[in-house]
């Protein structure tokens, strides 16, 4: 499996705010306000994280997402 450019943290910020995304996708979630707010932090955090660059931080956050997915799915999760 190819090691991903991004560091640990960031890609685990990443299926977190995924996970949430996810969870905030169905029909009347549990706690929609709370997890509204944990999304916007996750959100923040990503965006303002120096690995993304400062010129388009969309595309890195594009490339941040695939590999999460990607390792997500080797790894057996679900994301």
């Amino acid at each position: 499996m190819a090691r991903s450019t991004f560091p640990d943290d960031l890609m685990q910020v990443q299926r977190e705010w995924d996970r949430v995304y996810r969870a905030l996708a169905t029909p009347r979630p549990h706690g929609a306000a709370e997890l509204r707010r944990r999304l916007l932090l996750l959100s923040a955090r990503i965006f303002t994280d120096p690995h993304l660059g400062t010129n388009r931080p969309s595309t890195g956050w594009a490339e941040l997402r695939h590999q999460a997915r990607l390792e997500g799915q080797k790894a057996g999760r679900h994301e």
